[in-house]
């Protein structure tokens, strides 16, 4: 009996001191990866997914879970697998060196000074060019905010910049309250003339698609949830950081904007409203963007994921918009917080799942190459770990990207002189929070709040 206990006791401490729950498929394996599902066999599931988006809309529970699981059935070998193929870096999740990591960061940081969004913007417009997409300015500043909360070297610094960045979103807010997309007339490929295709559908339909360089409407297709969410966002912050309300101002004009645009089926379109929404409910306290927040992220994101954490559909398998949502649920956890809503349990068993999963993507198979500039899983961590405290699986996963970024990756970027990803700002943040040498605005808001006013 003894030698039983013993033995038990020993795959206890191997397995790490929990019991292990596989929650990955085997197509994450690049050996067995099926690949994306061929058009043919997409196209039969098309009425399915057009039934789900319509029980969506409606609020239909009962409809939801049934047509979630024909989906689910039907997708076959593809569910909840990425659409890109899977290219993997070895992981290392020991402990980075901290120093290390805000050096790089810092010298990163030096080497933007003149590549920011903004500044981009600012040359684009002497230039008679096509400004970059307003999310671009808003990862920057959002990297400067936390690098700020951080107590890093210079903050102040960090703080001015994030701060200029913002002000120059805020410049750029539509008459309806929307922050666009950028209008390109001379766009020949890719995502902007994607755009000018929308803009002749709707305006075909007469509707009113451009205001000066920015496209206003996405006629229900929901790309501009995107940029309108993000930036809300970031004036959210800026607001509590700074207690100009000026910033809560235009944030509330594109909550409210964001009230009114419908689900979509693109669940993490839902999710960059609901996150605006939730964090406008945080800081104003009032009700109704409360209410809107339950709908775009009950019957706009939840309804995609799966019971081991990941969603069904290919597209938002992919690891950065699976951990984009992750931190998004991270958002509407902490509004139904303050609301003492009983919901509250409910969102907080989807994240802790969503987060095991996509951490167990990253210990089991590392880094994901393809998506390095953008490394939204750190973050998702980062807040996760601010949050819920420690969970060793999410260090580690943690650990393993920034061990990528500042190691293998590093020669890659120095040789391009391109800047390091920006969510490396939320890792330190993590680690200067965990020490309490910085703090976190966006997970202590009421507090920030208090002590701005």
């Amino acid at each position: 009996m003894r030698v039983l206990i013993a033995f038990i006791i020993i795959l206890f401490v191997i397995s790490g001191g929990a019991a292990q729950t596989k929650l990955l498929s085997a197509g994450f394996n690049p050996a067995s990866y099926p690949g994306k599902m061929p058009p043919e066999e997409n196209k039969k599931l098309q009425p399915l997914v057009k039934e789900l988006l319509t029980a969506m809309r409606s609020h239909d529970d009962k409809g939801i879970a049934r047509i979630k699981a024909e989906l689910i059935t039907g997708m076959g070998k593809y569910v909840g697998i990425s659409e890109n193929p899977p290219n993997y870096s070895k992981p290392d999740p020991t402990t980075p060196d901290l120093s290390k990591v805000e050096t790089l960061w810092l010298k990163s940081f030096a080497r933007m000074k003149d590549r920011n969004g903004w500044k981009e913007a600012q040359i684009a417009y002497k230039t008679n060019q096509t400004q970059p997409r307003l999310r671009v300015s808003y990862r920057n500043s959002h990297a400067y905010f936390q690098s700020y909360e951080a107590n890093l070297k210079d903050a102040v610094i960090f703080l001015n910049s994030a701060i200029e960045g913002t002000n120059y979103m805020m410049s750029e807010q539509t008459s309806s309250g929307a922050f666009g997309y950028p209008y390109d007339v001379n766009a020949k490929e890719g995502l902007k003339f994607q755009a000018l295709k929308l803009v002749e559908e709707g305006e075909k339909r007469g509707l009113k698609m451009t205001e000066g360089k920015w496209i206003i409407e996405d006629l229900e297709e929901g790309g501009l949830q995107f940029d309108n969410g993000e930036v809300g966002i970031g004036l959210l912050h800026a607001y509590v950081l700074t207690g100009d309300k000026r910033y809560l101002e235009s944030a509330r004009k594109a909550g409210d904007w964001a009230i009114k645009r419908p689900i979509v089926q693109n669940f993490n379109y839902n999710g960059y409203s609901g996150n605006l929404l939730a964090r406008l409910y945080r800081v104003t306290g009032e009700k109704k963007y409360l209410d809107a927040a339950k709908e775009k992220f009950i019957y706009g994101v939840m309804p995609g994921q799966m019971e081991n954490g990941r969603w069904f559909d290919q597209h938002n398998a992919s690891i950065q918009y699976h951990a984009l949502m992750m931190r998004q649920l991270i958002e509407f956890y902490l509004a139904l917080q303050k609301a003492k809503d009983p919901l509250d349990e409910k969102v907080k068993k989807s994240i802790l799942v969503g987060l095991d999963n996509v951490a167990e993507e990253d210990l089991t198979y590392g880094t994901s190459i393809g998506k390095a500039q953008e490394m939204l899983n750190i973050e998702a961590y980062a807040f996760g770990l601010m949050l819920f405290g420690n969970h060793e699986n999410w260090e580690r996963a943690a650990n393993v990207n920034v061990n990528f970024l500042t190691g293998e990756y590093l020669t890659e970027l120095e040789k391009h002189n391109a800047p390091m990803t920006e969510t490396v700002a939320s890792f330190l943040l993590y680690r200067r929070f965990k020490e309490g040498k910085g703090r976190s605005c966006e997970i202590e808001l009421e507090k920030c709040l208090k002590q701005t006013k």
